[in-house]
């Protein structure tokens, strides 16, 4: 993962706690062919969009707030806690059409989505999952 503006912000909650939350502002969309008929492992909660500072402040998809990985700590030490898009119950994007596989919210997603790009992902399970789907776009 290249170098990316991470931004920290304090959330009062009505609870009247607060929270350090960070956002990450992405770069432009790198298109893959892979995209198209996959079966979305990054929409089945093995990645986790990270909502830009526009897309929090602005509250455009519903979102939560989960505890950063170990890279994005060592980026921003004093975030507790990073804004995602909330996934439904089963930790899936609730914008995934599993029977068409697709996203319904495409081509306007979270930029996190439009930015992402399996081939560059450096955790193993994504390296092994990019390879399957180049193998069988090749396939094709």
């Amino acid at each position: 993962m290249g170098k990316q503006l991470v931004r920290v912000w304090n959330v009062n909650l009505r609870s009247g706690h607060k929270l350090r939350v960070a956002t990450i502002e992405q770069g432009p969309r790198k298109p893959s062919p892979l995209c198209v008929g996959c079966q979305a492992l990054c929409c089945h909660g093995e990645i986790r969009p990270v909502l830009t500072a526009e897309e929090f402040l602005g509250k455009k998809f519903p979102m939560e707030y989960i505890e950063p990985e170990l890279w994005l700590k060592k980026q921003a030490p004093r975030a507790q806690w990073v804004a995602v898009l909330k996934f439904n119950e089963k930790g899936e994007c609730q914008f995934w059409d599993s029977n068409e596989l697709k996203c319904r919210l495409w081509p306007s997603p979270p930029k996190s989505c439009l930015a992402y790009d399996c081939r560059e992902d450096p955790r193993e399970k994504m390296r092994e999952f990019a390879q399957k789907r180049i193998e069988q776009w090749q396939g094709q």
